[in-house]
């Protein structure tokens, strides 16, 4: 009995140590297990079969980028392109200032120049003559542009035979010829008129030419270098606008000029642009078409034109800035006229003198012209 008793206590002190543990603080939840991070899903730079985005330059990148290598064949081309091109480009020129492309002769570091760059600006209509053989010589892969395209050329008086084969023109620019016959002689002197042929080259005397010269300076550049076209374009407009200035503001000059005595009288035949646009008609030239350099004609050109200088009563022969004086100066004695200022036509002039851009160069032979045949 008694450890019945015993036994019998321990089970009521048992159930109620239970019971006190069931009143105490509750248990601590069971741990749960932290959910792993979600797997990203691979992003097109990330996964191994996509193609990674070209990242977008940095200022830094572009200007570490190098620049576009392109070439002009002489100093008003290069003029052209510099203000298109801006400082997005490396210029290099061929034929500098105050010099004649006509008699150009290319030295070995022209050769390695035409070699490199990327885009060859020239004018075409056999201005530059060399320029085949040495884009040739120099096993060159650049672009060539020619900026005379999309410009109406203007024939050549002499290859036309307008002097020497009796043609006339009426009101409307139409040609017709006289019925006497061609001396041998005359078609001799139109073999050889022009080494350039049959087109007369100098488009850019005439400043609507010009623009279209800088339309294709834009166009080939933007194509090259999309990147920066944007740039090209707003520097092109932005320069067509002041060309349209320029044009305007020559027409304006030249109407200061008596019609009378808006004659021409040249070293060489370069500006018959600029004659056909403003409202001059070219007497001669005393090299004819040939370069500016060329030795003097003969005694008989001299003489025949003279003789057309007095009877159209011209007083003032101009030089060029690229010219042989000696011609134009024995011209004037024979013909008892005044040599007028060099103009302009084939080359600029010098940075810091008055030809120095094409603008400059536009506005200071209107300038010279108007002044010396309104006095």
């Amino acid at each position: 009995m008694k450890n019945d008793a015993v036994l019998k206590a321990s089970s009521l002190l048992a159930a109620a140590a239970l019971m006190m543990a069931g009143c105490a603080a509750p248990a601590a939840p069971q741990a749960r297990p932290t959910p792993a991070p979600p797997v990203a899903t691979p992003t097109p730079a990330q996964s191994p079969t996509s193609e990674a985005p070209a990242a977008t330059p940095t200022p830094g990148d572009i200007a570490a980028a190098p620049k576009l290598k392109v070439l002009a064949t002489f100093s008003i081309i290069a003029d052209l392109v510099q203000n298109v091109a801006g400082d997005k480009v490396e210029l290099f020129t061929l034929v500098g200032p105050g010099t004649d492309s006509h008699d150009y002769e290319p030295t070995p570091s022209d050769v390695a120049k035409v070699a490199d760059v990327q885009l060859i600006f020239e004018n075409g209509l056999g201005f530059e003559s060399w320029l085949d053989r040495l884009y040739e010589a120099a096993g060159s892969r650049a672009r060539r542009v020619v900026l005379s395209e999309g410009i109406d050329p203007r024939v050549f008086a002499e290859a036309h035979g307008e002097a020497e084969h009796g043609h006339t023109h009426d009101a409307d620019g139409k040609e017709g010829r006289k019925e006497e016959g061609h001396s041998h002689d005359e078609e001799k002197a139109g073999d050889h008129a022009h080494a350039h042929g049959e087109f007369d080259p100098h488009v850019w005397q005439d400043v609507r030419n010009a623009i279209q010269m800088v339309r294709n300076i834009v166009q080939a550049l933007s194509e090259v270098d999309p990147a920066n076209a944007d740039f090209y374009d707003a520097n092109a407009e932005a320069y067509i606008a002041q060309l349209e200035a320029l044009d305007e503001e020559i027409v304006g000059l030249i109407e200061q000029i008596p019609e009378a005595r808006r004659k021409l009288v040249t070293s060489h035949e370069a500006l018959g642009y600029f004659a056909d646009r403003y409202g001059f008609e070219m007497i001669g030239a005393v090299l004819g078409t040939m370069s500016a350099m060329a030795s003097e004609p003969s005694a008989q050109d001299f003489a025949n034109l003279a003789e057309a200088v007095k009877a159209e009563g011209v007083d003032v022969i101009f030089l060029e800035n690229v010219t042989n004086p000696q011609a134009v100066e024995r011209l004037a004695r024979e013909a008892g006229i005044r040599v007028g200022p060099s103009l302009f036509t084939d080359a600029l002039s010098a940075p810091g003198e008055p030809g120095a851009t094409y603008i400059d160069m536009m506005r200071y032979n209107a300038r010279a012209l108007r002044d010396a045949l309104t006095q």
